[in-house]
């Protein structure tokens, strides 16, 4: 992309997990017989000497469906227990297009495991994929090919794939489950602040020292190897938080180096510049070069009164292309948050400009009477060319929610006071948009009002962002109203909090239950808000520090700074903070998302419970779980990111480092201070995989859904295989990580 290459900014492909997988050595190789197969789907197929060729159209052809065209190789019952990865190359022929997206499905006995890759057009690409962690005594078949995915208008629909070294191999395994380290050596890709703490883990070390090598002159470092024994294993600790000349190094114990990393006063720079890049090839609606042509200049959200407004623009949502107004709302301001810290320079100018490219969706989507567009609902490449209204496109129908117009007014209360002096005009719209939003929120709240895809917010969310963008645009125009609007929020979040030790057999206090009854404690499984509370008292308190009832405000923030503070050590020594509590006897399928054909409901709430009760016992029915519970949904970056925004909030507004470093060790797991020792966002430090695109080519700077958990345990799971949703690019997580790197930037500047 242009502004990589204006920026200095490239990866290394030399250093990433798909590198090192195609490099792996097979130990044992066998070729699948290809006699018993079958074809179905949209195409022909060719048996060939060397595979198959696979002829198809990539056209849409109704509503939303994703047509594919899937060869299955059929056995009966062979035993590749033996071999551990499958192996096979493709060679898509087609003009116009960035990118295919396969399905790969191995079935034995009654279950089956997949794989989603993404391949590039006109090359033989080697897919290669992991299968250890599946049973593979009794292998029934092998399906692969395309999923189709409309046409965008630069590309012709017609399209073949040549298939050919279809294979089973056994290689030396990833490791993908669990804390175990090995001789890997965890730690944070990015680099270190020069004042924070800096700690490398590895599970194996002979010599009881280590070195830190400065790049500049070659000059080495010693350092004492640490022991440490947690419920979670036996780790060696590498500190060397005493470095704090700012430079670039690499870690050196036993003859193993690391790659480099910096130790500078910002060191997610790069991770930073590529997170705006990765929202510039996620615009819907733009014309963005080696991604695709203007998309969704056919659809439009449509008011109950019969108005219209085309609804392209903003943020694509994920791999799917879809888009929602609470993920383009929340990154739009997480960017301007950003903008806020960073001094002037072309830097921030660029991220001013990304900011206003969601926010101008925001003012564009509103229909002015608290109605606004909320997504736009379909994932297929469609013609630009309408014939009249078609149907698919009316499922996108405007909503009233306040939980939304709260969000967008805060985004838009933040363009406004960042564009004052840069574009009055621009600033005086979005100021008037921002005040008209938020009055939509508060009587949408008054009326009970909420969208019908997400359902009722939880009071301590609603009123946490409405306590948010009521003081963003205090400060903006310095109205009381929104002062005493927000105070008012403030105090019904703070009746939400845990103020008192419970009478637990490890009692904690400081955490938000969903409503003031307490009934429910609040927690998130996939989408994470758990930063709306704490950030609302958390601005409310730096824009208003001597209002009466900022005591009360700095208090709940305390208080959860406490909370945080208690549960900081339970997955040492990688400082991973806990998803949630749960009462096993309070679960509600309503807060989890699952196949009703492939869960019943009691299944489901089963599921839910075994994992509640791997976690770590506080009482009886109460748990606390280092990972989300969840059945369908799993991979957690945001709903850890949301928790890690709310400490950074809360460590900036009462200057507390061991809150910020707590905050800092979130983002050095997501960078590589992990099991897998593995950065998670695509094309920042090394080891990252593949992740799950679908539409387009990879996208530099993009995380994840995040990693998952594996059944009913409370571990991580990181496996070779790609696929929705734990893989699946994600706007949201960038939003969750930029409002992170915006406090820490005003931290530790």
């Amino acid at each position: 992309m242009d502004f990589l290459k204006k920026m200095n900014v490239s990866i290394d492909y030399e250093t990433t997990a798909e590198k090192r997988w195609l490099e792996k050595k097979a130990e044992k190789t066998r070729a699948l017989p290809l006699a018993d197969f079958s074809f179905s789907g949209r195409g022909s197929l060719e048996r060939t000497p060397e595979g198959f060729v696979l002829s198809t159209n990539a056209e849409a052809d109704d509503n939303n469906t994703r047509p594919a065209s899937m060869i299955k190789l059929n056995f009966e019952d062979e035993d590749w227990s033996e071999y551990n990865r499958i192996s096979l190359s493709v060679h898509p022929e087609a003009t116009g297009f960035p990118n295919f997206y396969f399905h790969f499905r191995l079935a034995g006995g009654d279950k089956s495991y997949g794989h989603a890759p993404s391949v590039i057009p006109n090359r033989w690409n080697q897919v290669v994929w992991e299968i250890g962690e599946f049973a593979r005594e009794k292998i029934t078949s092998l399906s692969f090919g395309p999923v189709l995915l409309g046409c965008p208008p630069e590309a012709l629909p017609d399209v073949k794939f040549y298939f050919k070294d279809i294979e089973i191999q056994k290689v030396a395994p990833d490791h993908v489950d669990g804390w175990e380290l090995g001789d890997r050596v965890a730690f944070c890709h990015s680099g270190y602040f020069p004042a924070a703490e800096k700690i490398a883990v590895t599970g194996e070390a002979k010599a009881d020292y280590f070195e830190i090598i400065d790049e500049s002159d070659g000059s080495r470092r010693r350092f004492p190897v640490k022991t440490a024994e947690s419920e979670l294993g036996s780790f060696y600790i590498l500190d060397f938080s005493a470095l704090q000349k700012p430079g670039r190094y690499r870690l050196a114990l036993d003859g193993r180096e690391t790659f480099a990393f910096v130790v500078d006063e910002f060191p997610y720079r790069p991770a930073f510049i590529k997170s705006i890049a990765f929202l510039k090839t996620l615009r819907c609606g733009d014309d963005v070069p080696g991604v695709h042509s203007p998309c969704h200049l056919n659809s439009y959200t449509f008011h109950h009164d019969g108005r219209m407004v085309p609804n392209h623009g903003g943020w694509h949502d994920a791999g799917d292309v879809s888009q929602f107004e609470i993920c383009t709302a929340e990154i739009a301001h997480a960017v301007f948050e950003t903008a806020d810290a960073l001094p002037d320079g072309k830097l921030r100018d660029e991220v001013l400009a990304e900011g206003r490219w969601g926010v101008n969706w925001l003012l564009r989507t509103r229909f002015g009477d608290g109605y606004r567009a909320m997504a736009v609902l379909y994932s297929i490449w469609r013609p630009n060319v309408l014939e009249g209204i078609e149907n698919f496109t009316r499922r996108n129908v405007a909503e009233n929610g306040p939980f939304e117009n709260f969000l967008a007014a805060g985004a838009e209360a933040a363009a406004a006071r960042l564009y004052k002096d840069r574009d009055p005009v621009f600033s005086d719209w979005c100021r008037r948009a921002a005040e008209e939003d938020f009055w939509f929120g508060v009587e949408g709240r008054k009326q009970g009002l909420y969208t019908k895809r997400w359902g009722p917010g939880a009071a301590a969310q609603v009123c946490g962002q409405g306590a948010l963008a009521a003081a963003e645009i205090y400060l903006l125009t310095g109205d009381a109203r929104y002062l005493e609007q927000g105070a008012e929020y403030a105090s019904v979040v703070l009746s939400c909090q845990q103020r008192k030790l419970p009478t637990w057999d490890k009692p904690l206090r400081g955490f938000f239950y969903k409503n003031p009854d307490h009934a429910q404690i609040l927690n998130y499984e996939h989408r994470g808000h758990e930063q709306s509370p704490v950030c609302g008292l958390a601005r409310l308190l730096e824009v208003a520090p001597n209002h009466p009832d900022a005591a009360a405000w700095r208090e709940g923030i305390e208080l959860y700074g406490e909370y945080i503070k208690a549960t900081a050590d339970v997955a040492l020594p990688y400082g991973l903070l806990p998803a949630y509590i749960y009462d096993t006897r309070k679960l509600d399928l309503n807060d989890h998302t699952y196949s009703k054909t492939l869960y019943s409901d009691e299944e489901a709430m089963a599921s839910l419970v075994a994992q509640a009760k791997s976690g770590i016992k506080l009482a009886d029915n109460i748990y606390l779980r280092r990972f989300p519970i969840a059945v369908s949904r799993r991979g957690y970056h945001a709903t850890l990111l949301s928790k890690a925004k709310a400490v950074s909030a809360c460590a900036k507004v009462l200057g507390d480092r061991e809150l910020a470093q707590i905050a800092v060790r979130q983002l050095e797991w997501v960078l590589g201070k992990n099991p897998f020792a593995s950065s998670t966002m695509y094309g920042e430090g090394h080891n990252y995989h593949p992740l799950y695109v679908a539409f387009s080519a990879q996208m530099i700077g993009a995380l994840p859904v995040g990693i998952m958990t594996r059944g009913a345990k409370d571990a991580p799971y990181w496996p070779t295989a790609n696929g929705a949703v734990y893989k699946e690019i994600w706007g949201h997580t960038t939003g969750k990580f930029l409002g992170i790197l915006a406090d820490l930037l005003a931290i530790y500047k």
